[in-house]
Order: structure tokens, then C-alpha cells, then sequence
């Protein structure tokens, strides 16, 4: 792969949400790595496993909840693209414009900044299911996912 195409609510280039680990591993390989953890939410106990493969600096992460299909992309890849642009090191006000020219006007920036990690910021697109993170100022990751039909129902890509 020499460019990862950010689709919103499908995946990223011809990988779609919904697949299964099986399905990632016959097109990319074996992950370099495979963090599980389980969390809590509503009271429920939920299992996710994170695949990372290091060569794309991309990681693919499935959940129990969902059947273990594909449910959230991450990419750090210089590589990645949005609406046709490179956008690793972009600054929240040029990701905010390529969102609004792009007809996405409900982005909201969150400064998340901490003692610990200051220049912390988080863009949420929350009708397109994708979060842009900046470090320092600079678009250091994007994190994407399928879209919502409502708060319990994910819509799957065909």
C-alpha cells in the first residue's frame, strides 16, 4: 500500500468494517503485535484485541460485542489520506477548513492538553464516526470507525 485512504463509516482503501480477523490477516499478514484488554462499560465487561501491524502504522482493533468484526481504524501513517489530501502534520486549523470544504461542518476541537502532555487536542466528527489527534500541534493520528444508525446500532458497510 502506498497511500491509506480514510473512508468514513467504510475503512481504509478496500478493507471494510465488518470483516473478520481471519479476513484482515489473508490481506495484510500476521500483526506484528496483539494487545487485548477488556474494559467496562454500563456494566458490562467488553473484550477488544488490537492488531498492529508496524510496517503501515496502522492498527485495527475488533470487539466481542461486535462479533469480533472490524470496528476501528487508526493510521499514523504519513501515507494517510482524507478527502484526496495527505494529512499527517496538518494543524487543527487546515484539518478544520479540509473538513468544512468538504461539507463537514460539525467537527469539534477539544483541547485535552495535561501537565504530563501539553498540546493535546482532539478533533471530533461525530456523524462521521472519526477523531483527528494532534500532538504538539501537528495531526499525529486519525481514528475512524463505522457510522451509527443510533446509539446501540452500528450500520456495516456492504
Amino acid at each position: 500500500m502506498n497511500k491509506f485512504e480514510v473512508k468514513a463509516g467504510e475503512g481504509l482503501n478496500d478493507i471494510k468494517f465488518g470483516i473478520s480477523r481471519e479476513e484482515l490477516e489473508s490481506l495484510l499478514g500476521k500483526p506484528d503485535e496483539v494487545d487485548g484488554f477488556s474494559y467496562e462499560e454500563d456494566g458490562q465487561e467488553n473484550d477488544t484485541e488490537a492488531w498492529h501491524y508496524d510496517e503501515y502504522e496502522i492498527s485495527f482493533s475488533f470487539d466481542k460485542d461486535d462479533d469480533w468484526k472490524l470496528g476501528t481504524i487508526a493510521s499514523s501513517a504519513e501515507e494517510t489520506v482524507f478527502a484526496g489530501e495527505k494529512i499527517m502534520g496538518l494543524d487543527p486549523d487546515s484539518v478544520m477548513n479540509l473538513l468544512k470544504a468538504n461539507g463537514i461542518d460539525d467537527a469539534v476541537l477539544e483541547d485535552l492538553s495535561t501537565p504530563e502532555n501539553p498540546n493535546h487536542h482532539v478533533i471530533m466528527v461525530e456523524d462521521d464516526s472519526i477523531n483527528f489527534w494532534f500532538e504538539d500541534g501537528e495531526l499525529s493520528e486519525v481514528q475512524w470507525s463505522p457510522f451509527w444508525e443510533d446509539e446501540e446500532t452500528i450500520v456495516w458497510p456492504n
